[in-house]
């Protein structure tokens, strides 16, 4: 299992609106290298300033990369994309704030894999767990 991070702007699709509870699948952009099971950090930046930047949202990619056709008015349209299934989300405080990212992650800007370390990763199980 690999771990992902995928930067959300919420002035463009607002996943405190448009996610109503776990469980809910959206497409997001993908890697090619992406695969089913893996864990997806969903990452709220600065660009608006209701939120304080960090990860709000964990969840499972359920489909392999696909390009998604078809549907104009989604940002992955054409574009190679996964469907991923929200298995955990804080609609008013970041799991993991923006200091604690920083620590593991240096790109903010576009999808990727991570590189954690144990601890890091036992500490996102727990959370998924605990749903």
């Amino acid at each position: 299992m690999n771990y992902y991070f995928e930067p959300q702007n919420v002035n463009q699709w607002n996943i405190f609106k448009e996610v109503k509870s776990i469980g809910h699948i959206e497409p997001f952009l993908a890697t090619k290298e992406m695969e089913i099971g893996d864990i997806v950090l969903l990452y709220v930046g600065q660009q608006n300033i209701n939120y304080k930047p960090g990860v709000y949202a964990i969840g499972t990619i359920v489909n392999e990369p696909y390009i998604l056709r078809n549907i104009p008015s989604d940002y992955c349209n054409n574009k190679l994309t996964v469907d991923v299934r929200i298995d955990k989300i804080n609609y008013k405080e970041p799991y993991i704030n923006y200091y604690q990212m920083k620590k593991i992650n240096k790109q903010f800007r576009r999808v990727h894999k991570l590189n954690l370390d144990n601890s890091f990763i036992k500490e996102i199980n727990k959370l998924l767990l605990n749903k």
